[in-house]
């Protein structure tokens, strides 16, 4: 199982920012990435995208052959 977790280093312990579906004394392995602005800068802006591409997309369904070139640009009365 394998699992990112957010955290912060309190001068003696990793405390996460979240609870953990953990045992208590359940053995762990632990690698620390430190975040830096222009760290926290690029995951937010990754995170806000995801956001907006897994909404689902709501309106008037255009079909295919409606949004071929030559439908697009024909003349029209």
């Amino acid at each position: 199982m394998s699992m990112k977790v957010r955290g912060r280093y309190d001068g003696r312990a990793i405390v996460p920012d979240e609870p953990l579906d953990l045992p208590q004394d359940q053995p762990i392995e632990i690698e620390v990435t430190v975040i830096t602005p222009e760290l926290v800068s690029v995951e937010a802006k990754q995170a806000a995208w995801e956001r907006l591409t897994s909404r689902p997309v709501h309106g008037a369904h255009i079909s295919e052959e409606a949004l071929r070139r030559e439908n697009i640009y024909e003349d029209r009365a």
